[in-house]
């Protein structure tokens, strides 16, 4: 064996093969690193498309069993303390039947609340699934600043004895349904026409319950991406009312 066959790589060869080994795994590294990428965005994207459809469709299973039963009475006001300005809220108690809807927005989007007396399980029953009046209310809200903005299903038992009041949701009977909610519109047909809001307690104009609601809910994806669910909703209890009082678009009493 000659002196030139034992010769072995040149520094020049050692460093060419290097550097295309180098752009082989870069470009590998690359395939890989976008596949990883792209598998989970789709998984985030899962998971926030399940989140808000199961978030429309709990809604929407409350809705099915509301039972509107007679039109609600606001309960009697607690005693006004000592002040020039007296509190204007009303409560409600849950056995009497209620279904309100309440338009709000905030910068130009909806973030309405709905509350209606529906069948809820009691948290005390173990052996057997056991159900009773209550109101249920969805709305959108903070309870702490970091928390930020989600949906809550609020449970107002009518064993508790507690009446319900939409403007001071009880933090201790409220669920998070769908964190980083940034719209919540509801929509409900009367029988002629789709409206924006609904009062049960108001009789001249409206009926214990609606024939319809439309649900949406409106999110913001963590990659800044906005998405809106929109569902619809018939409400079976309402074709079995008697003489059901349904008119055109809510007046204003005069």
């Amino acid at each position: 064996m000659t002196a030139r066959d034992r010769r072995g790589f040149t520094l020049l060869e050692i460093t060419v093969t290097l550097g295309i080994l180098s752009i082989v795994l870069a470009i590998v590294y690359g395939v890989f690193s976008q596949t990883i990428g792209s598998k989970e965005l789709a998984e985030r994207r899962a998971d926030e498309d399940a989140g808000a459809r199961g978030a429309l469709a709990r809604i929407a299973r409350d809705l099915e069993s509301a039972r509107p039963v007679t039109s609600m009475v606001p309960a009697a006001p607690p005693a006004a303390a000592a002040g020039p300005t007296p509190s204007t809220r009303s409560t409600f108690i849950p056995e009497r039947g209620l279904f309100l809807a309440r338009v709000r927005t905030e910068g130009g989007v909806a973030l309405d609340d709905l509350a209606f007396t529906t069948f809820l399980r009691r948290p005390t029953a173990t052996a057997f699934a056991a159900s009773d009046l209550g109101i249920v209310h969805y709305f959108v809200g903070a309870f702490s600043p970091q928390s930020g903005l989600a949906l809550y299903r609020e449970t107002v038992l009518s064993l508790t004895g507690d009446n319900f009041d939409p403007d001071q949701p009880n933090a201790a009977a409220s669920t998070m349904i769908l964190p980083g909610v940034t719209e919540l519109d509801f929509r409900f047909f009367d029988g002629s026409d789709w409206v924006d809001g609904w009062d049960s307690t108001d009789s001249r104009n409206f009926a214990p319950a609606p024939r319809a609601v439309e649900i949406a809910i409106g999110i913001v994806d963590r990659e800044g991406n906005a998405e809106r669910y929109v569902t619809s909703v018939d409400l079976p209890i309402v074709r079995t009312l008697k003489n059901p009082k349904l008119v055109g678009r809510p007046t204003p009493p005069p």
